[in-house]
């Protein structure tokens, strides 16, 4: 009988101990403000080195946003902001006493949201050669003259100076040129390709993107798609040869009001809609698909036009 009021306290204890206690709104901000501060941390990025004139540079890993920006100078200067928690790794050719022939960078993060706010600038000598290999980001080029190649899955790819040779391949991620860079290369599965400037030797392809080149002159171009649309608006060179091929996507040429070249236009199943001059396509075997043929001048200078069920447009530019 003695030990009943022990248990009775006993049992009030455990459960005052078990009944959660609320803690004051004012004390419960901070602890919330601490972790958002947590989350959105970045560290800043600074590194500098002595390189060659023609160095070899690479990055990969997923990155926000890169900016690639050519300068006269033989150095190698990243500077940035990266989360808290990435981890950037940096290898430098050579022994450092003399200027580094090769640099790689690296980044390493838990998953790619993680490093969707890292920014980095790379300036680098505008004759040296750059690798850019990444995950979603949007990368940008300026006033650079050496080679470029740049792989991205999504983002976006713009690069405003002409690079001595350009390859940007993509999946979902939009790719637009500014610039005359002698040899390009470019290819996306669903992202638009948009091409402003001259090239001697160019090869541009998309699955469902559409291709848009103008604004300059161009020797050699083969343009490819399944069902993404093509404008070519570009001027031909003198003994030009120009390929236009789709399979479903329409296909306009806008050509100019004065020159010689030589247009052959074939569609297997769609239409040709000539809006150049006066002549008419022809109906095609089996009373299927069209073909037209324009010729001027010498015609030293020749474009092919091909789809397979998509519409071509012939007209002035």
């Amino acid at each position: 009988m003695t030990a009943r009021p022990c248990v009775v306290l006993l049992a009030a204890t455990i459960a005052s101990l078990a009944t959660p206690v609320a803690l004051p709104l004012a004390a419960q901000r901070p602890a919330a403000a601490a972790r958002e501060g947590e989350a959105g941390a970045t560290e800043k990025v600074e590194r500098r080195y002595l390189v060659s004139p023609t160095l070899s540079f690479r990055l990969s890993g997923s990155v926000g946003t890169v900016r690639l920006i050519g300068w006269e100078k033989d150095s190698l200067v990243v500077t940035g902001t990266v989360p808290k928690g990435v981890r950037m790794e940096s290898a430098i050719g050579g022994d450092r006493t003399l200027p580094a022939q090769g640099a790689k960078f690296y980044l390493e993060s838990p998953d790619d949201r993680s490093t969707a706010s890292a920014v980095l600038e790379i300036r680098l000598p505008t004759r040296a050669r750059a690798w850019i290999k990444s995950g979603t980001a949007h990368i940008e080029v300026s006033d650079f003259a050496g080679g470029a190649d740049i792989n991205v899955i999504g983002g976006s790819v713009r690069v405003s100076s002409s690079p001595r040779e350009l390859q940007v391949e993509a999946m979902d991620a939009s790719v637009t040129i500014d610039g005359s860079p002698p040899w390009l290369r470019a290819k996306t599965a669903t992202g638009d390709i948009t091409f402003r400037g001259s090239t001697r030797d160019a090869v541009v392809s998309s699955v469902s993107g559409g291709v848009r080149m103008e604004g300059g002159e161009v020797e050699r171009a083969r343009v490819e798609t399944v069902s993404g649309a093509i404008v070519f608006a570009s001027t031909i060179a003198p003994s030009a040869d120009v390929s236009l091929d789709s399979h479903s996507g329409t296909v306009e040429l806008r050509l100019p009001s004065r020159g010689d070249f030589e247009v052959e236009a074939t569609s297997v199943t769609g239409t040709i809609d000539n809006r150049y001059d006066a002549r008419r396509p022809a109906p095609g075997r089996e009373g299927r698909g069209e073909s037209l043929t324009l010729g001027r001048g010498n015609a030293r200078a020749r474009a092919g036009v091909r789809t397979f069920k998509g519409a071509i447009v012939i007209t002035y530019r």
